[in-house]
């Protein structure tokens, strides 16, 4: 056992009151969270992970906090392997994990400078360390957070964690370090009730069916009014889960409200339409995983199963950037929007790609003769974001000069929505104050401007606005004119009440 493991630093809940701009951003993770006490990995509760010698080797003697971590969609087979008692254990499947490690909590000192410690204490480039640093980034606004929190969910990962800058490591829960999620919310079946364990005559679980028949617990949520008079068997309830398990079970189901508005009738025939988020099949991930994946701000390297030395291989680099842009072979038949940022959009996910077209680069490569010769060229180029040695050692990147600035459309960082439920609008957590109101990013002290490429619109586009152009312009035209009209009458009316005091006078006299 081990009481300081149970002594972790621990995340409230991120809420759109708290502006994210100025925090460092890293990836939550879905993995075992470990303390490292310089000689054993220990769980929360203080119980020992019996693991072997060759993954603890390279770590230093001082306490570490961090995750030991499988991959994204990876949860259910890390546990397995981590939770082994001693007699079990399996060495072999230690060479799939690694140590993910996020602080240094005796270091003392503000947030950055335990990072800095780590990044210089934890030897990553060395073949026999099962360790990394958590890579981070510092947040610049809520667009920005939401774009990176589509990103995760859309590469099966977890979510986001905020760390306030500057602040101490807490041995509590603290609302210096926020845990950013998506919720997904949907109607489910109450067919059976769960007495509770420790409440005497009262509900600990309402036993639930989903539209496409599995069957689940939601225990969380219910108030003791609700225990004690917990819905009725037949009746209709909306709750809320992160994710599915892989056998298709709700994670973390929480309790929201009973639906009196809806049938069971009603929700089966909402999902032969649209289709909710449960029902939708989840990839499970191959039970034999030969490689690590990429997290974001971070590499974590692949090993060579002979050799067991690190590697990072194409196949490490994210998913989305190995989707290639659409050929300029099919201009003539795409029916797709041309992008405004054409060659220069940065963006590389698959549904950007199906709604857009992008011309073929003309540009030359800046890459050196000699550089690409030894290296092949990251997928990223001069945009990447990685800073791992043996990321860097990898590909060659081209220079980045000052007239190629990346442009940032503001108005497609707003989070795409996800699959909503059949009967719910809304089935995001975070709700999006800036959804359909544009930003302007131009700089006024920019000279780049004149360079860049002219913003294509459709035709139509270009038609309306050119109308409601007119329209106001007739209008001013009208407006000028009354205007015109109103001051003569005024000036008229003023010359007779003068003509009419001097006749007055004249008569006085």
């Amino acid at each position: 056992m081990c009481s300081d493991a149970a002594k972790v630093l621990l995340a409230e809940t991120w809420s759109e009151d708290i502006d994210p701009t100025g925090w460092w951003m890293s990836e939550k993770l879905d993995g075992v969270r470990a303390y490292w006490n310089g000689k054993n990995f220990y769980s929360r509760q203080g119980n020992l992970f019996h693991a072997p010698d060759f993954f603890k080797a390279a770590l230093p003697k001082v306490p570490l906090d961090g995750e030991i971590w499988c991959g994204r969609g990876l949860f259910q087979k890390c546990v397995s392997i981590v939770k082994k008692q001693a007699a079990k254990v399996v060495p072999d499947d230690y060479k799939l994990l690694t140590y993910l490690i996020f602080d240094a909590p005796t270091q003392g000192g503000k947030y950055e400078d335990r990072v800095k410690w780590l990044q210089a204490n934890i030897p990553q480039d060395d073949d026999k360390c099962f360790a990394t640093v958590v890579g981070i980034k510092k947040c610049e606004g809520l667009a920005q957070l939401k774009q990176f929190l589509a990103d995760v969910n859309k590469a099966g990962g977890e979510g986001i964690m905020l760390r306030k800058p500057g602040s101490l490591y807490e041995h509590k829960r603290s609302t210096t370090l926020l845990k950013v999620k998506t919720f997904y919310d949907e109607e489910a079946l109450v067919v059976g009730h769960k007495a509770s364990k420790s409440l005497t005559g009262m509900v600990g679980a309402l036993e639930c069916e989903l539209p496409n028949g599995k069957r689940f617990d939601v225990g969380s949520g219910l108030n003791m009014d609700q225990r004690r008079k917990p819905p009725k068997k037949g009746s209709v309830i909306t709750f809320k889960f992160q994710e599915l398990s892989n056998n298709g079970h709700p994670r973390f189901p929480v309790f929201l409200r009973v639906r009196t508005d809806l049938t069971w009738d009603d929700v089966l025939e909402a999902a032969k339409t649209k289709k909710p988020m449960s029902v939708i099949q989840k990839v499970i991930p191959s039970a034999k995983l030969s490689k690590q994946h990429s997290i974001l701000f971070s590499v974590v390297p692949s090993r060579d199963v002979t050799s067991g030395k690190k590697i990072v291989t194409s196949d490490d680099d994210d998913d989305e950037a190995t989707t290639p842009p659409p050929t300029s072979s099919s201009k003539t038949t795409d029916t797709r929007k041309m992008c405004q940022f054409g060659e220069n959009c940065y963006r590389t996910n698959p549904d950007h790609f199906k709604q857009y077209q992008h011309p073929s680069s003309t540009k030359p490569s800046k890459i050196t003769e000699n550089e690409s010769k030894i290296k092949p060229p990251c997928a990223f180029g001069a945009k990447c974001y990685r800073t791992s040695s043996i990321h860097l050692a990898t590909y060659s990147h081209p220079s980045k000069t000052e007239t190629e600035e990346e442009i940032l459309d503001t108005r497609e960082l707003i989070e795409s929505e996800e699959p909503v439920s059949p009967t719910t609008i809304d089935s995001l957590l975070i709700k999006d104050k800036n959804k359909g109101v544009t930003f302007d990013d131009d700089d006024d002290n920019s000279n780049d401007n004149q360079d860049q490429e002219m913003i294509s619109r459709p035709k139509k586009e270009w038609l309306n606005l050119e109308n409601k152009l007119k329209e106001q312009t007739k209008r001013l035209t009208y407006l000028e004119e009354m205007f015109k009209t109103t001051k003569r009458s005024n000036s008229n009316d003023g010359d007779d009440d003068s003509n009419q005091n001097n006749t007055k006078r004249l008569k006085t006299d």
